[in-house]
């Protein structure tokens, strides 16, 4: 199972640098315009080695990440460190905490069963972080993946010393403490060591390092293992009561003939008006559609969800993205991917976006969210779930913790 390993993490230096004006979310999550403000927000912001523009932007990250190590802006632990990283939110009024660790795991195939994904990975996406990882031999960020701990052994780990507070947009809260005791490090390397891993977010970097690992492979050929064939991860047990999945409604702004919906909805399932602020059904198969600045709630057949359920060997009665992928197409003969690239779809993790988009006149689904045990059985079963399944919520930050990749070097890579 996963090799975990503490390591020399680099970090903000807190007297040079304003920590809450540096961080920002996972590139992947921001608009053109959201990663335009964070780059002026600040001249050693995370987006400019992570996200930067130009035909020079992965050179250019090169350059700025010793720029910026010479200038004192990054410094290196001094020993070996796992980091306890917590996370205070709120969502519809609710209080969460969730607890995560960071820390080097060995990158393996996903066929080895170790380290396991529930998405596809799209190649063009791939390119992109490949070319940004050969220029700065440095990991920004984390990848997300859950692991099972059903006693919360990992999470009774008492942080030594807080290292990091900082407040971001949203009212969110993220601390950072260093774990550097032996004793400590090795029973929880010792306990991750027994499962499987599970990939909640970063799936395009995990690719993206397993590429790297074999092009550094195939050109050093070492004997043993190098810091190169590691990759850092958030790693939070399925059982955290702080874990929250949210559902990824979809928004269209494509409107099909009102016969030609009810049509198909009235072969797979019930359609009925409901008010414009119903709230979201809780039987199963069923969800919230908004046509023509009206409420409707639709709840699909059994036998419509097992006759998937045999085609797609999914459980479909519990991936609602699914239902989604299929009726779009039906309606549209064409795949959310494609309306996607051609800016006829969006999707958000917020009722009160798709209720504002709606009463536009768009077309949208509310849908019900997808636990978390759902992406472990898709996983176990080497099935992967249909595309924006799942939103992990809050996103982990960009530029709390920097793996500079030594190729000579072996873990803890100084």
């Amino acid at each position: 199972m996963p090799e975990v390993r503490p390591f020399y993490g680099w970090r903000y230096h807190p007297g040079r640098v304003d920590l809450s004006r540096v961080v920002a979310p996972p590139y992947d999550v921001v608009t053109p315009e959201e990663a335009q403000e964070y780059l002026r927000r600040d001249p050693y912001n995370i987006f400019h080695l992570e996200l930067g523009g130009g035909p020079e932007r992965y050179r250019q990250a090169a350059r700025s990440l010793q720029q910026w190590i010479k200038e004192g802006i990054l410094i290196r632990e001094d020993s070996p460190s796992i980091y306890l990283y917590r996370l205070h939110f709120s969502v519809a009024g609710k209080e969460y905490t969730r607890t995560g660790f960071i820390a080097l795991v060995r990158l393996s195939p996903f066929t080895q069963g170790k380290i396991l994904p529930h998405e596809k990975t799209f190649p063009r996406v791939t390119e992109d972080r490949l070319e940004l990882l050969r220029a700065t031999s440095a990991q920004f960020s984390q990848i997300f993946v859950l692991y099972r701990d059903p006693e919360l052994f990992t999470l009774q780990s008492r942080p030594e010393e807080k290292i990091l507070e900082i407040q971001t947009e949203g009212g969110q809260r993220h601390e950072l403490y260093r774990l550097r005791d032996p004793e400590v490090q090795r029973a929880l390397c010792s306990f991750w060591q027994e499962r499987p891993f599970y990939i909640a977010d970063g799936h395009h970097r995990y690719t993206t390092a397993l590429r790297y690992a074999q092009e550094m492979e195939s050109r050093l050929r070492p004997e043993g293992p190098r810091c190169f064939h590691y990759m850092m991860m958030y790693m939070c047990p399925f059982e955290d009561p702080g874990l929250l999945v949210l559902p990824t409604h979809r928004i269209l702004r494509r409107v099909p003939e009102e016969s030609r919906l009810r049509e198909i909805l009235t072969e797979l399932g019930e359609m009925r008006e409901v008010s414009f602020t119903a709230s979201l059904p809780s039987e199963e198969g069923a969800f919230l559609l908004f046509f023509q600045r009206r409420a409707y709630k639709v709840r699909l057949h059994r036998e419509i969800l097992e006759r998937w359920e045999r085609e797609s060997g999914l459980p479909e009665n519990r991936l609602p993205a699914s239902w989604c992928a299929r009726i779009v197409l039906r309606l549209f003969g064409e795949t959310e991917k494609d309306l996607k690239e051609k800016g006829l779809l969006t999707y958000t993790p917020w009722p009160e976006e798709v209720r504002h988009e709606a009463d536009k006149g768009a077309l949208a689904f509310l849908l019900p969210p997808t636990p978390a045990k759902v992406l472990e059985e898709v996983a176990r079963s080497g099935k992967v779930m249909p595309h924006k399944s799942t939103y992990f919520y809050p996103k982990i930050l960009t530029g709390l913790v920097i793996f500079r990749i030594n190729p000579e070097a072996s873990p803890p890579c100084p």
